[in-house]
This record gives C-alpha cells, structure tokens and sequence, in this order.
C-alpha cells in the first residue's frame, strides 16, 4: 500500500510525538509509515520499500535520533533517492536544539529543519502538518517548483476542506499565525466594506501596522465564502505580477506555453491572464496583492472584474476616489500588551505593565515594533524598566546612537532595529537579503548563494522576527521596514554582498540546464538586483549583466537582454567586448526579426573587430562576427554574400576551436540553411548531417531539431520523402525527449509533415497537419 510519510524516529524519546503527528496527518488522509506499527514481516525490508515508496520522509529530530545507527540508516536510504533526483522530499522536524552529530550534518547539513521545539506542541505539530499538506497538494516534485512557493499558505482546520478553485486557476494557501491578536473590528469592518456595491477595498497605513496580516486573517476566517483566494506580493508592476505563474497559475496560461518574447507579446499574456479572470470569476474571488506601494497604470484595468480586491499600501488612495479603510495602530491596552507577551515570556512585576505602555507609547504604539520590541528584551533579558531608561536618553548601550524621533515611523524602527546589536554575521545576512524580491526566497536557495555554514544565523533571526519566514513553503524575506533601515543606515551595503552576486552571476552562467520553473526564480532575483542595486561601475557587474543578458535571451525576452547589452556598450569596453556585445544584439534582432537592425548591428560588430590586433581571442570573435553577417546577408536575400561569411566563419572555427566546440557544429548549420536557398542541397546535406552528428556528440539534443527539420526538407527537395520522413521522425523523437509532450513545438514538425504528405500526393492528409500546425500554433500563442 501506498504511503505519503515516512516517519523516522527514535522510538524511546519520541514514540508519543509520533503518535501524536500521525493521529493528525491521517485525519487529513495523509497515509504514514512508522515501525513499529506497519512493520508485515522482515524490519529491515520492510523499511527499504517504504521508504522507496514514500513521497516525503519526515525525521523527527533530537540528540537521541541523531545518534541512533538505525535511523542514520534510514536517513542514508533516503537521501540517496534525494540525491538522485527522485520524487522525495527530506523534512527534519527538530525537536530540540542541541547540536546535530557530524554524520547527520553529512546528510542534512544544507536542508532547512522545521522548528518543533518551542511550545505548545500542537502549533508546531500544526506547522509540520501544514508544510507537507502544501508538498502533497503540490504534486511531484516539478509541480511543487511550479506552484505558489512565494505565496502565502492557507492552514486548514481539522476537517476543513479545502475550497475548490475556480476552474484552472491555483488558490493559495495561507498561513495561520498563532501571533495575532486583536483587530476583531476592522476584520468585521473589511467585511462589510467588501460586501458593498463596491468589492475593492485599500488598506492603508505606515509600513509594518499590520495590514498584510490583517489581509491574511480576514481571508481565514472568511475564506469559506470564496472558491479562490489568491495572494500576490506587488514588487515591479501590476502587469509582471499577473504574467508570472508564481502568484497567479492559470492552467492552460503557464508562462511555458506563451509567447513571452517581447512587451508586446508580454502585454499580450497579461490581457489573457486578466480576461480569463473577468470571464470566470465573480465576487466569490478574492485577489489579495501585498505591499502595493507605488503608482501603477494598469490598477484601474486589474480593478474592473467582477472579482473582489484587497490591497495593502502605505499610499492613501481615497483622494482618488477609491474605497479605503486606515489602518491605525493599536488603541486597546489589552490588545498591545497580549502582543508584547506574544513575544516576550517572562513574568512582569508589580509596576511593570504601566512601564511597557510608556514604552509603547514612545513607539508609537506601532505593531511590528512592538513585536520587535518583545523579542529583543526578551533575547538581552532587558528589564521595562532599564529599556525605558534608555529611550529617555538616561542610559545607552555601548557606542552612539541618535535619539528617537517620534513623529517618524522610519526612524523609530530605524532606533528598535538597532537596539538589537546585530551580530556581523546576522548583519550581513540580512544585507544580502535587502537584494531579493519583495516576495523572497527559498530557504535551501539562499543558503546556497550565499555559502552560510549552517541554518543557525537565520533561524535565530526568525526567532527574533529581523526575517519574515513562511513555514509552510520554506520561504523567507525581509520585512520593507527592515530593508529600509539597512539601505538608510549603510548605503554601500550591496558592495559587501559580493559571495550572494558572484553565485547569482554563476548560476545564470548555467541558465540553460535549469527546470523552467527554476528559471522564473533565478531570472527574479537576477532582475530584482539588477534593476534596484547593480552598479555597472563595481567589481562583478559587468559579467553578472552579461550572464542576465544571455539568459534573457534564453528566456525569451529579447528586448531586455538587448537593453543590458546596449547599456554595457555605453561603459566603453575593450574592443573585443564591444564587438561581441553588437554581435549578441544582431542575433537578438535576427530572432525578432528585426532585419534591418540585425545588418546595422552585425556590420558594427564586424567593422570594430577588424580592426584588433590579431590573437585567439580576435579570431575567434571575427568568426561570430562573420556569422552574423551570413545572417544579415541571408535576410536581404544576398545569398552568395551569406555563403561566404559563413563559410569563411566555418573554417576560421575549424582552424582554432577544439573539434568538440558547440560553435563548429552551429557554422556547419548556418551554412546548410543558406545552401539550400541556393540549391546546394548536397552539400547541404551533407552540412546538416555534419552539424547533427557535433550535436549529437555533445548531448545538444534539443538544438538537434532545427537541424533535422532542415535536412528532413532539404531531403524534400531531391524528392527523397523516405529520408525526409526519417529525419522527421528524428525531430519528433529530440523534441519530445527535450521539451516534454506537453511544450515541444509540434506546430513546425506538423508542417514538414505536411509538406511530406503534399509530396508524396496525400492531399487530404496533408491538409489535416496543415490544419494541426495551425491549432498547435495557436494554442502556442493564445488561449
């Protein structure tokens, strides 16, 4: 029988624990395996195929299973199915905080525990519950990437079930905070003002008041009156927040099957995204977008469905005519105090209460300061009394501070945040984290960029609420608050996030062998620096900004790896450089077909590297130069022009790049396509099968089927639709293994089959994958 956990454990200490989790997870339908209960026959056996068998391998985690060789068994086991990319997910569920033993660290060192040490036990059995309920719903392992990993999560009572969405489009879950207290009647308040004439409602108030999660408590308690809830963090615009698959995943609409090469093409997806909402979404929709700070052009079209709206925002919009409620800090002694001992466990002595509400009166009475407030007199053991002491200017810790200026909420985060005497360690963390997307990041991914030595740094930061973290998706970021005061405070601070850049840069560097949804989350964090903090001018922007060039191009959006490059021409590079920055910009064109430009662009890129003295590096860039003059010429319909650059590209690489180099096979390809133009089809022939046979050799199976195609019709044309028919068979088979059924190009390969059938006087066949070319295009670029 199938099972989705398998729960590793050392029985003695954690047995209770265990049955506990079960109890809870097998309510919601979710299957277990732990010994001894489901042990048949043999232990050992057993144990293997279960955990061959399971999706997700939860470890429960403490110095006694750390130590047990059994379970250090278990761990080897499933490791190796991760290790090897299999349908498995590894979740350490840590339920003390001792030290992990070395063997442990071997396996687990780079996975992100969950806390379950902190009381009481039901919430973080809760939270467990929650993060493998989100990897479940999310399918195997691709899904769970392609999912709402930046959203919010929805935590679901026992025995709740989950609301369907509205047809194809993915609700998000959201996260069920134990924290939260009061504000029972402004949620009453967004209810009523959503269930007026008008469904659109802004939240307004200061940064970190409290409304994102005032957003997200109202669509817990009331969620069971939508079909779907979706959550969205605006960080660059309306329109690049409804064209990403991360906040709103539309089946049928995925990124992967649109047509995203240009802003035209991209305003075309937003225009569907947003019209498949206004059709098939009513006001039981809630849209949620987050942290809406900032004027936008699109706000009146993303208002004009039928579908409710809340946003968050520290703008006031009512001027403007839309309807607004203002959130204003705490008014209920009551409310603020339970808060603060949200956060803060220590017992108050006589006095020490009417102490706290000075304190939250110098503070505002702000709800995240507050927070941060608990947190960091709890961590330093600060009494009411000395903290008070030191906002009154009688004391200070160590070094100069500035006073507290009370009538700006910035400069009182600005005095909290730097009451804390942030380690250099957690310092620097929380710089580097100032560089991601509003939304965040993946836990596991962070640390890899930025080559912390364990999870320690920033669990402690979460505990002390610096990082903002999603239990349930892994998912951190920091807080706008947080971030403003570190670029207020430290200026140059980027300038010091050099290993975080230099791991982005090399990670871009392999764009291209990445999973499509791993490229969203790349090309995210890649432009979110870029555009926000890159300096050209610093050491790593230039190759970061050619990496993001390149994969711009990979991604289909041309117009913006155009834009990087043509800003890198502008910071006088070497002529080399400036040559192949032209030739890149040529090929951009000739892919947008913008052929005018591709010859202007191509005779640039020729005429500066012609004048370079000569040395390997010269050579090799007059070769691409001379490519893409075979292409300019090619589009001007100049052929005899064109076959010679690109034969004399085709020597020149022959002469000085290794016989294995990619760019050989590529300059026997490029000559095939203008052989046949001038009905040189066997040489042709034997150029493509020279180009397949180098593509081949170095596992280039996708860029394989341009070239079959090409000899499938150049075979055509000697009449050959034996031939011409294997080589299509070739195409299919290298798409599909490429691509995947679902997303290879099956309008290109139906039309050569049609050609074939035409040839071969299959008239009506032929017409039938006419017919399907034109229906796969279409899906290709529509609904």
């Amino acid at each position: 029988m199938h099972r989705d956990v398998f729960i590793s454990y050392h029985r003695n200490s954690s047995a209770e624990l265990v049955e506990n989790i079960v109890s809870a997870l097998e309510e919601r339908g979710i299957r277990c395996w732990y010994a001894p209960r489901d042990v048949e026959s043999k232990y050992a056996g057993d144990i293997v195929r279960a955990i061959e068998d399971c999706q997700i391998f939860l470890l429960i985690m403490n110095e006694y299973s750390t130590h047990s060789e059994h379970v250090l068994n278990e761990i080897n086991y499933a490791f190796n199915r991760f290790h090897q990319k299999e349908n498995i997910r590894l979740l350490p569920f840590r339920t003390d905080k001792n030290e992990l033993s070395d063997d442990v660290k071997y396996y687990l060192g780079r996975i992100h525990c969950l806390d379950g040490s902190e009381p009481p036990e039901e919430d973080r059995i809760e939270a467990l519950i929650s993060r493998i309920s989100y990897w479940l719903q999310s399918g195997d392992r691709d899904d769970v990437e392609r999912g709402d990993g930046h959203g919010e999560e929805r935590n679901l009572s026992s025995g709740e079930e989950a609301f369907p969405a509205v047809r194809n489009i993915r609700s998000t879950s959201l996260v069920h905070n134990t924290n939260f207290v009061g504000r029972t009647e402004e949620i009453e308040e967004i209810y009523k003002l959503l269930h007026t004439g008008n469904n659109k409602l802004f939240l307004s108030g200061p940064g970190g008041i409290g409304k994102s999660e005032l957003s997200r408590q109202y669509a817990l308690k009331f969620g069971g009156e939508y079909k779907t809830i979706v959550w969205f963090t605006y960080n660059t615009g309306i329109e690049d927040m409804v064209v990403s698959d991360q906040f709103l995943f539309i089946r049928g609409l995925e990124n992967e099957n649109q047509d995203l090469t240009t802003p035209e093409a991209r305003e075309a997806c937003y225009f569907k995204k947003m019209n498949y909402l206004k059709d098939h979404c009513g006001r039981d929709t809630l849209l949620i977008v987050d942290n809406f700070d900032s004027e936008d052009e699109r706000l009146d079209e993303f208002l004009a469905g039928e579908y409710s709206v809340i946003f968050s925002t520290r703008i006031s919009r009512e001027k403007e005519g839309y309807q607004e409620l203002a959130i204003r800090p705490f008014n209920r002694r009551e409310d603020q105090l339970a808060l603060f001992q949200k956060f803060y466990k220590r017992p108050l002595r006589d006095g020490e209460e009417e102490i706290l509400f000075r304190l939250f009166e110098k503070i505002g009475f702000h709800t995240y300061g507050i927070e941060l407030l608990a947190k960091q007199m709890q961590a330093s053991r600060t009494s009411p009394e000395n903290m008070l002491d030191y906002f009154e200017g009688k004391s200070a810790p160590s070094g100069k501070r500035s006073r507290l200026v009370m009538e700006h909420i910035m400069d009182v985060m600005t005095q909290i945040f730097r009451l804390s005497n942030l380690s250099d360690e957690k310092f620097s963390i929380l710089k580097n984290m100032v560089l991601l997307p509003v939304e965040g990041i993946d836990t596991e991914l962070f640390f890899d960029l930025t080559e912390l030595e364990d999870f320690m740094l920033i669990d402690e930061l979460i505990d002390s609420s610096f990082i903002q973290y999603n239990y349930i998706t892994d998912v951190i970021s920091l807080h706008p608050l947080i971030a403003n005061t570190i670029c207020r405070t430290c200026p140059d601070f980027a300038a010091e996030c050099q290993i975080y850049i230099r791991n982005l840069t090399e990670r871009l560097s392999s764009f291209t062998h990445f999973k499509y949804s791993e490229k969203q989350i790349l090309l995210s964090l890649a432009e979110n620096y870029y555009l926000k903090w890159c300096d050209p001018k610093a050491s790593g922007s230039i190759p970061f900004m050619e990496r993001l060039a390149e994969a711009y191009a990979e991604y289909f959006m041309r117009d913006k790896s155009i834009a990087i490059m043509e800003r890198l021409l502008t910071l006088d590079p070497d002529p080399i450089r400036a040559s192949w920055y032209h030739y890149y910009i040529s090929n951009q064109r000739r892919c947008l077909g913008q052929y005018e430009e591709l010859s202007k662009e191509a005779a640039r890129s020729l005429e500066i590297i012609e004048k370079v003295p000569e040395s390997p590096e010269m050579r090799q860039q007059l070769s691409l130069s001379y490519s893409m003059m075979g292409w300019a010429k090619y589009h001007e319909n100049r052929l005899e022009e064109s076959a010679d650059y690109f034969e004399k590209s085709l020597q020149l690489r022959r002469e000085i790049l290794p016989d294995s180099d990619v760019l050989i096979a590529w300059a026997y390809y490029n000559s095939a396509s203008v052989l046949c133009r001038t009905e040189e089809i066997q040489k042709a022939v034997q150029y493509y099968e020279e180009a397949i046979r180098r593509f081949l050799l170095i596992d280039e199976t996708g860029i394989c089927v341009p070239a079959y195609i090409g000899i499938a019709e150049a075979y055509l044309s000697q009449g050959d639709c034996g031939k011409a028919e294997e080589a299509l068979e070739q195409a299919f088979t290298c798409e599909y293994e490429y691509y995947g059924e679902e997303n290879c190009r099956k309008y290109w390969l139906y039309e050569v089959k049609s050609k074939i059938l035409e040839k071969q006087g299959k008239k009506e066949q032929a017409e039938e994958y006419a017919r399907l070319s034109k229906e796969e295009y279409a899906k290709m670029v529509s609904v």
